[in-house]
């Protein structure tokens, strides 16, 4: 059930960096996510405190420490595509975000079975390829940094949430998302990003935006309760071979075909980590 769930965060992240991809086309990027934020607040509020639980104020800093790691991912990510490195940026973020927690979970002595070793080797460069969009030679190799901090960012949400107990059930994702929220609008007052108003930006894609991540988070998380830190997070952060996937089948972009073999790896990679 721990990869299924993993599996389908992957999903739901993919469509909402797509979406996001898309809204930071109209408005600037950072006043999609805050946008998103607040729009989605509600909603993950709504869904942790219904479906209950006991979240002491530990559980509770834990989830603002991830929404923190998580919204400096985010600032890395996008300082690096505004300076035009996304071919660099992107396939370091995402093999760092799957890489980092399966290292964390290994040290902690985890100890993932033969076939799901596969699986997890799979996935890395399953990632890299599905993301990597500029032609060999052609990369940035400055960008890289930003990526690898970002990964950090991204993969370091990971690992903080699934340090809160598990009796706190969603709670801690409520703090999440309000940490995040605060440090890109402080973010934005200090001119790092650009904000605007919630009338300048495209309001159907910020609402969609918000849905599907605050719906991985929820995923994700229940995905760590029941299973692996080390298969869930990886088969978690293989979004970005459905981003390429809906840009091929939304905007008819051409993959490269290093992208399509990236696709095709991620679904072994996933075939591999379920069976193991």
């Amino acid at each position: 059930m721990g990869i299924l769930l993993g599996g389908l965060t992957s999903l739901l992240y993919g469509v909402g960096d797509f979406l996001g991809g898309e809204g930071a086309k109209r408005a600037p990027a950072a006043a999609i996510v805050l946008w998103a934020g607040v729009v989605s607040f509600p909603l993950v509020a709504v869904v942790a405190l219904v479906n209950g639980g006991s979240a002491s104020g530990v559980d509770l800093a834990i989830g603002a420490a991830a929404g923190t790691a998580g919204a400096l991912g985010l600032v890395l990510l996008f300082a690096g595509l505004g300076k035009g490195q996304a071919a660099a940026v992107a396939p370091a973020a995402g093999a760092i975000a799957g890489a980092l927690p399966l290292a964390v979970a290994v040290l902690a002595g985890e100890r993932p079975s033969v076939l799901a070793w596969v699986g997890l080797a799979i996935a890395i460069p399953a990632i890299v390829l599905s993301s990597w969009v500029a032609e060999p030679g052609d990369v940035p190799f400055g960008g890289v940094w930003y990526g690898v901090v970002s990964g950090l960012g991204f993969g370091g949400w990971t690992v903080i949430i699934n340090m809160a107990d598990e009796s706190a059930e969603l709670l801690p994702l409520i703090t999440s998302r309000a940490a995040t929220m605060v440090v890109v609008l402080a973010l934005g007052g200090l001119g790092v990003w650009k904000v605007v108003g919630f009338g300048a930006v495209p309001k159907g894609i910020v609402a969609g935006n918000g849905l599907l991540d605050v719906s991985a988070n929820v995923t994700l998380l229940l995905g760590l309760h029941v299973g692996s830190l080390a298969l869930v997070a990886v088969s978690a952060s293989l979004y970005p071979a459905v981003t390429v996937a809906m840009a091929r089948i939304v905007n008819h972009e051409q993959l490269a075909s290093r992208q399509i073999v990236g696709i095709g790896l991620t679904l072994v990679a996933l075939a591999a980590i379920a069976l193991g």
